[in-house]
């Protein structure tokens, strides 16, 4: 009875669960692009994995991940479409969402070179800065939340971050050609 039940997971649960687990911002990206309100793309992003861990199964190892995940994934934002949206998106045609799903992809794909740049780009903000961008966009505070703790105006500080993201995007746009560059270079 004891031999009935693994102890520990193997290593093909394991390596699936890295997959999962290594792909997790492509897929909430994949499916951002297609359902627009963030907390729903989280709640299909919960579905997608729950049915990815229920045919993990199905899943051949020598196939790509990605591809199988987005399968899945797409299938997903279409029924939360038809669910959700009342048709709306739908009844603007299937060719819509069609286009949206094949662009996602795409998207998807770039998403991870940009969040590294993002990433790089923040560490040469200064410190008050990456501060300001962190409750605002991070904790999602009222600017007149933010304004009143600094001992500071609104405008002030829509000031700060409009130069801090107009850093970020010149930092990124440059980032990003070199990246572009890097992988070019590889192909060659």
């Amino acid at each position: 009875m004891s031999g009935s039940f693994p102890t520990q997971p193997s290593n093909h649960d394991e390596s699936f669960e890295s997959l999962l687990v290594s792909h997790q911002k492509r897929i909430y990206f994949f499916i951002r692009s297609m359902v627009f309100n963030p907390e729903d793309a989280r709640d299909v992003l919960q579905d997608v994995n729950s049915i990815i861990l229920r045919k993990r199964d199905r899943f051949a190892q020598d196939t790509d991940f990605k591809s199988w995940a987005f399968a899945i994934a797409r299938f997903e934002c279409f029924t939360y479409l038809r669910k959700y949206q009342s048709g709306k998106l739908l009844a603007a045609g299937n060719e819509l969402a069609e286009f949206l799903a094949d662009t996602a992809e795409d998207h998807a794909d770039r998403f991870e070179r940009w969040m590294r740049a993002l990433e790089q780009c923040r560490k040469h903000l200064p410190t008050e800065s990456n501060d300001l961008l962190n409750l605002r966009y991070g904790t999602r505070r009222p600017l007149e939340e933010i304004a009143h703790a600094w001992k500071s105006t609104e405008g002030a500080l829509k000031q700060k971050l409009f130069r801090a993201r107009a850093q970020l995007k010149d930092c990124i746009l440059k980032r990003l050609g070199e990246f572009a560059s890097d992988d070019s270079a590889r192909d060659q």
